[in-house]
């Protein structure tokens, strides 16, 4: 968000208008992953599904890049981007940088897919802001003070740590109302904090949101005591045990 062209929001939004994400889901992910179109997952009490939800438009998008002064030049292109991406898994993160190069050239905009050796180049180029855009995966974990928060505190913007505000997003209202709703012990009232945080970064775009991540846990019948809560195998396992000897 703090570099040009990106440091328009206008810029931001106009690339959330080419992308599909039911193309991205059913497609490329095979039906086996959800829409997400917030920094608070959906099956979360505290999401709000008003939050803008920029259904794929490529009228629109180029509009907006008009508008906000990015015209094309003679061979159709606006300006260049580079995407990052995790090495890994395919379906989470190359395959979805590869389709952003051909989706977004539709706008008029020219991405070079960058790969990275390993997660340590990757970490250590998005940890430094030497990225133009990038995936990641984050996790919400079990309340979004854990898993949401670091992500869009203006005093969490820490060069070297990946994880962080990575793209050095600064909004005081949203500063301000993560602090209250950290605190704040009435669940509707600390909803209604967390409403109005999705409908400004919803607005603002310092992240557009694509899927969430699918876990399963396959396991024996003949276990008992299995993890099959939020935190799934990432829980401890010290309770699990045998029903019968195998």
């Amino acid at each position: 968000t703090v570099k040009a062209p990106l440091d328009k929001k206008e810029v931001r939004q106009a690339i959330a208008y080419a992308v599909d994400r039911d193309f991205i889901t059913k497609a490329l992910m095979r039906g086996v992953s959800k829409q997400q179109r917030s920094p608070i997952v959906e099956s979360s009490p505290f999401f709000n599904p008003n939050i803008p939800a920029y259904d794929v438009d490529l009228d629109k998008a180029n509009a907006m890049l008009d508008e906000a002064g990015m015209k094309a030049g003679a061979d159709g292109i606006r300006f260049k981007l580079t995407v990052d991406y995790i090495p890994g898994p395919a379906e989470q993160q190359q395959n979805v940088a590869e389709y952003l190069k051909s989706q977004l050239k539709k706008v008029g905009i020219d991405v070079e897919v960058r790969a990275a050796p390993d997660f340590p180049t990757w970490a250590k180029r998005v940890s430094t802001g030497d990225f133009d855009m990038t995936m990641d995966v984050v996790f919400n974990w079990g309340d979004p003070v854990i898993g949401v928060h670091r992500t869009y505190l203006s005093s969490n913007i820490k060069p070297g740590v990946i994880w962080s505000n990575t793209q050095g997003y600064k909004n005081e209202k949203v500063d301000d109302l993560l602090a209250k709703a950290a605190i704040e012990p009435d669940q509707a009232r600390r909803k209604a904090l967390y409403d109005e945080f999705q409908m400004i970064v919803g607005d603002e775009l310092p992240i557009y949101w694509i899927n969430t991540t699918p876990y399963h846990t396959a396991y024996n019948k003949k276990l008992g005591n299995v993890p099959v809560s939020i935190w799934g195998t990432m829980q401890s396992m010290d309770e699990v045990y045998w029903k019968e000897p195998r």
